[in-house]
C-alpha cells in the first residue's frame, strides 16, 4: 500500500512539473476553449439551419470580415493621430528639456539618461516587433483552436470521459455539464456587459466632443472583459486624447468614465453578472494577482473564467458530493 501511495505521489509530482513547464501552452489551450464557448452561441444558432462545420466557417468569415472592416475604419484615425503626434511631439520634447534644465543637476542626469535611451531605438524596436508577431500568432492559434473545439465538442468530451473509471462516469458527466453551463452563462453575461459599457462610453465621449470616441468606446468594450484592471487601462487613452484637446474636454471625459463605471457597479453587475455567475470581488482580486504573477498579462485576462470553472467544480465535487452540503 505504501509503495502504491508513493508511486501515486511521484506521478502527481511529475504531472505538476510538466504542467509548470508547459504552463504557457496550457494557458493557450484554455483560451482556445474559452473562444470555443464564445463561438458556441452563433454556431449553435446557425447549426439549426446548416451543417455545424459550415456554421463554424461562416462565423470565422464574419469574424475576419469584421476585423478587416474595423481596421479599415480605424486606420485613418490612427494615421491622423500619428500626424498630430509628429506635430506636437517636438514641442513637448522642447518643453520637457526646458523643465529638466530648470531642475539643475538632477534634471541634467535625467536628460543624459533619456538621450542614451533615445540613441538605442533598435534595442527597443526589435523586442517590440518580436512581441507583436508572437502575440498575433498566439491570437490566430487560439481562434483556430476554438474553431476546432466548437466544431465537434462531443468528440472531446467522449475522449476525456474515456479516461475516467466507469464508476465515476456519472460524476464526470455532471462536472462537465456544470462547468460548460457556468462558462456559457459567464460568457453571455460578460458579452452583454461589454456591449453596454462600450456603447455608453462611446455615446458619452461623443456628446462630450472627444475625438475618436468610437475607437475609445471599442477600447472600453474590450477592457470590460478584465474586471477592475481593464476598466482603468481602457480609460487612460480616452483621458489622454481629451487632455490634448482642452482641460474642459478632460473633465468631461473623466466624468463620462466615472459615470460609465458607476453604471457598471450599481446596475450591470447586480442585474446581469450576478445572475450569470457570481464571483466575489475580494476573491477575484487575489486570484487575478496570483494569475498575473504566474502568467503576466495573459493570466489576468483568463483569471475570471478560470476562477468560474474552479468555483463550479469546488461547489459540485467538494461541497455537494464530499461534504453533502448545498453550495454557499
Amino acid at each position: 500500500m505504501s509503495v502504491r501511495t508513493g508511486l501515486v505521489l511521484l506521478a502527481a509530482a511529475v504531472c505538476l512539473a510538466f504542467a509548470w513547464l508547459a504552463k504557457d501552452i496550457l494557458l493557450v489551450g484554455f483560451l482556445g476553449i474559452l473562444i470555443g464557448v464564445v463561438f458556441s452561441f452563433p454556431v449553435g444558432w446557425l447549426s439549426r439551419i446548416m451543417p455545424r462545420g459550415v456554421a463554424v466557417l461562416l462565423v470565422l468569415l464574419i469574424l475576419g470580415g469584421g476585423v478587416a472592416a474595423m481596421a479599415a475604419f480605424v486606420a485613418p484615425s490612427i494615421s491622423q493621430q500619428v500626424n498630430d503626434l509628429q506635430e506636437t511631439g517636438p514641442k513637448a520634447l522642447k518643453s520637457a528639456r526646458r523643465w529638466l534644465r530648470d531642475r539643475g543637476e538632477a534634471g541634467q542626469k535625467m536628460q543624459e539618461a533619456a538621450g542614451k535611451a533615445a540613441n538605442k531605438p533598435g534595442e527597443v524596436a526589435a523586442p517590440a516587433l518580436i512581441g507583436a508577431v508572437s502575440g498575433l500568432t498566439t491570437i490566430i492559434l487560439v481562434i483556430v483552436l476554438g474553431a476546432f473545439v466548437v466544431s465537434d465538442p462531443e468528440t472531446y468530451r467522449k475522449g476525456m470521459r474515456s479516461l475516467v473509471p466507469k464508476n465515476d462516469e456519472s460524476i464526470f458527466d455532471g462536472a462537465w455539464e456544470r462547468v460548460g453551463s457556468g462558462l456559457r452563462r459567464w460568457v453571455g453575461g460578460i458579452l452583454v456587459s461589454m456591449t453596454i459599457m462600450g456603447a455608453l462610453a462611446a455615446a458619452g465621449l461623443a456628446l462630450a466632443g472627444v475625438h475618436d470616441w468610437l475607437l475609445l468606446g471599442a477600447l472600453t468594450f474590450f477592457g470590460t472583459f478584465v474586471p477592475y484592471v481593464g476598466a482603468v487601462a481602457s480609460a487612460i487613452p480616452g483621458l489622454l486624447v481629451a487632455a490634448t484637446q482642452s482641460p474642459k474636454h478632460l473633465l468631461f471625459a473623466l466624468l463620462v468614465y466615472v459615470g460609465v463605471h458607476l453604471v457598471e457597479g450599481y446596475l450591470v453587475q447586480p442585474l446581469i453578472m450576478k445572475r450569470a455567475v457570481e464571483v466575489k470581488p475580494a476573491v477575484l482580486l487575489i486570484w487575478a494577482g496570483i494569475m498575473g504573477a504566474i502568467f503576466k498579462l495573459e493570466g489576468v485576462i483568463v483569471a475570471t473564467p478560470l476562477l468560474v470553472c474552479i468555483q463550479v467544480l469546488t461547489d459540485y465535487l467538494w461541497v455537494e458530493r464530499s461534504l453533502g452540503k448545498p453550495p454557499a
